[in-house]
């Protein structure tokens, strides 16, 4: 009887085990949403992908039934929870071994199922897709910063300038790209505005790489706003046009401005009196544009102008342009060399 007992014993252990591992051995997939993010760790580089960041990844991850169970409690879990997974992935090209600066390829599904994240759920990521189109390899860019001195300006929330009383110090040093013409800007809150017209306030300046793309300074500057508001006037004006050309141009380039009547419209500006007297009456060329040893290899340029607004006004948010700025376009003609006079007999 006791032998009975104990073949049916184990029989049914032996089902049990069968059974569970039957049951871990099973694959079931499902679909979760996750965040691509890239993360600017080095002070000197500038990554970005072919896409904008952050973008949303739709993930179709596959794992043993009891995986998917356990990964799916803790994906759906409250923010509050502290099992709760948040799959936000961060690409960092120095983790990546791809920051000599040129472009790469990103490897999605492998970059993916190498990452802590999904390790750690035991899953593994069979597809992506971005905006339902599926997605296997990413194109990434990287750049080599430039450290520059910036002048700091400050600015309310709707991206007006603020007249300031004082900036200290008035410029700080960042790293930027090169081909840009970056301010280190500072943005304040009106609670902030309201501290600022009473004593200094401490603020960090920051600069916009790109859109989504913010690097702060590494030291705060300590901002003083008059007591009280300046009050700035609508100012349009058909502004005049002149060009900033490289010596080693000069004589052997001419300049053909293919949009000469567009720059020349009238331009809406905002500014208080003594600003706009020195802007208007006193400066010879209000709107400048910039021209490049580099532009003879273009058959065209399109640069945005520099409008030419009086240093001391601009630090004090006295003078600034109420439109979008303005490009022009223009080719360089190479200037014909005279031949000298014939030799004599």
């Amino acid at each position: 009887m006791f032998d009975k007992i104990k073949k049916i014993a184990v029989v049914a252990f032996l089902t049990l085990v069968i059974w569970a591992w039957a049951y871990l051995a099973l694959e079931e997939d499902f679909n979760q949403t996750a965040t691509l993010t890239v993360s600017q760790t080095s002070l000197d580089l500038f990554v970005s992908l072919d896409i904008d960041t952050p973008v949303t990844l739709e993930l179709k991850l596959k794992g043993s039934a009891a995986k998917v169970a356990e990964s799916r409690s803790k994906l759906n879990a409250r923010d509050t929870d502290p099992e709760k997974v948040r799959l936000d992935f961060y690409y960092d090209a120095v983790t990546e071994k791809k920051a000599q600066p040129g472009n790469h390829t990103l490897d999605l599904l492998a970059f993916l199922n190498n990452s802590t994240k999904i390790r750690n759920l035991g899953l593994t990521v069979e597809s992506c897709k971005i905006g339902g189109r599926e997605v296997a390899t990413i194109g990434v860019t990287v750049e080599k910063l430039v450290e520059k001195w910036l002048t700091v300006k400050c600015f309310d929330e709707t991206g007006s300038i603020l007249e300031h009383e004082n900036i200290d110090p008035a410029q700080v040093r960042m790293f930027v790209r090169q081909d840009n013409n970056f301010e280190a800007k500072v943005t304040l809150t009106e609670q902030q505005i309201k501290k600022a017209r009473e004593y200094p306030i401490n603020v960090a300046p920051y600069v916009d790489l790109a859109a989504n793309i913010r690097k702060y300074a590494d030291n705060r500057v300590k901002i003083k706003l008059p007591s009280a508001e300046v009050s700035l006037q609508d100012r349009p004006l058909q502004p005049t046009v002149g060009f900033i050309f490289s010596k080693n141009l000069q004589g052997k380039y001419s300049i053909e401005l293919l949009n000469e009547n567009e720059l020349t419209e009238t331009t809406q500006f905002r500014a208080t009196e003594a600003a706009w007297a020195v802007y208007k009456d006193k400066t010879p060329y209000q709107l400048l544009i910039e021209v490049r040893d580099s532009d003879v290899a273009d058959k065209e340029v399109s640069r945005q102008v520099v409008y030419n607004f009086p240093l001391e006004f601009v630090e004090k948010g006295q003078i600034r342009l109420n439109e979008s700025p303005r490009r022009a376009r223009f080719k360089l003609l190479a200037v014909p060399v005279e031949s000298g006079p014939p030799a004599g007999p």
